[in-house]
């Protein structure tokens, strides 16, 4: 979906074509087979805010769907809301009843099937999103993300707010931010961002670490140090002591991208930063050259790329909440 916000919602009696709407609304899950009954339900409402996609459903005879994401994508979070949802993986087998959550990020093939009457809220929020809320200098990702429980109730402190987020984009009617792209941008942000401090952490595990190379950690705190300056990968490289050809491994193992992608997505991140809170009479075009961004054009669609808005509209927004405005 190429807009920023996007609703609809279909019922279908017909295993095939739900498979085919799935399909087209770009799901990454198959339906398994048709249940045992003659008859086949299923209602689906979906809303998204650019790539995080939100959805609910309701069926009278219940389904059965194989998922086919890799768990480097997305994490998925599922609030059921009645009847019984069953997800079998390779490594543990999960029931799911009314008034639990269930989160998705298992690396092997996943199965769900889900009973009659059964009926689920979920979001799926891309894992690239939720890196910059992660110290990479101090942790891994992969660590971190096995330390978020696997189910918890929905009436628990911290998962309550995210439950009421989610729901709060597939309330009936048109899609809460069709009329404010950066709002939906904010509220993305947000949703992220009490997912990643108040989802509940494992207390009981026992997790482990995964060690941080010290180069790597040597090549995040250069780049944190020179974030403004102009550099190469091989610059990257060559002060934490290794070869390009290993940086690139490293950050791909224990960060999720190439090392001058991270770098971008800081100087993005610092830029949205400064359209917020900054002088709101410095030109757009000084914050980015600041930044390393000499072509607008080309900053402008990288910053509409990961906020879905233009930064001009982020400025504007500012101005319209700033407190004369109000």
């Amino acid at each position: 979906m190429n807009i920023a916000v996007d609703k609809f919602g279909w019922s279908s009696r017909d295993p095939v074509e739900l498979q085919e709407r799935l399909t087209a609304a770009d799901l990454s899950v198959e339906l398994d087979r048709a249940p045992e009954s003659s008859h086949f339900h299923i209602e689906v409402t979906l809303s998204t805010i650019r790539d995080m996609v939100a959805w609910k459903t309701f069926s009278e005879t219940g389904y059965e769907i194989n998922y086919l994401f890799q768990p480097s994508d997305r994490i998925e979070l599922h609030f059921v809301e009645s009847g019984v949802f069953h997800i079998e993986t390779e490594e543990e087998e999960v029931k799911a009843a009314a008034g639990t959550t269930f989160m998705l990020q298992s690396s092997s093939r996943t199965r769900l099937k889900a009973s009659r009457g059964a009926r689920k809220i979920a979001v799926a929020i891309p894992r690239i999103l939720c890196l910059p809320l992660i110290d990479v200098g101090n942790d891994d990702p992969e660590s971190f993300f096995k330390r978020l429980d696997a189910a918890a109730d929905i009436s628990a402190k911290g998962v309550r707010t995210i439950h009421r987020m989610t729901a709060l984009l597939l309330e009936p009617g048109d899609h809460p931010f069709a009329a404010s792209p950066l709002g939906a941008s904010l509220f993305q942000e947000a949703l992220i961002a009490a997912f990643m401090q108040l989802w509940p952490r494992a207390t009981q595990k026992t997790v482990i670490r995964t060690a941080r190379p010290r180069s790597l950690k040597r090549a995040l705190d250069w780049i944190q140090n020179h974030l403004g300056d102009e550099f190469t990968v091989l610059d990257i490289a060559r002060n934490a002591g290794q070869s390009v050809r290993s940086l690139q491994l490293s950050f791909q193992q224990n960060v999720g991208m190439k090392p001058l992608n991270y770098v971008q997505r800081l100087r993005l991140q610092q830029i949205h930063h400064e359209l917020l809170h900054g002088d709101l009479d410095e030109n757009i075009s000084d914050i980015a050259a600041r930044w390393g961004f000499s072509h607008m054009g080309y900053f402008a669609a990288r910053y509409r790329a990961l906020y879905g808005v233009p930064p001009s509209s982020t400025r504007i927004g500012r101005r319209h909440l700033s407190p004369e405005n109000i």
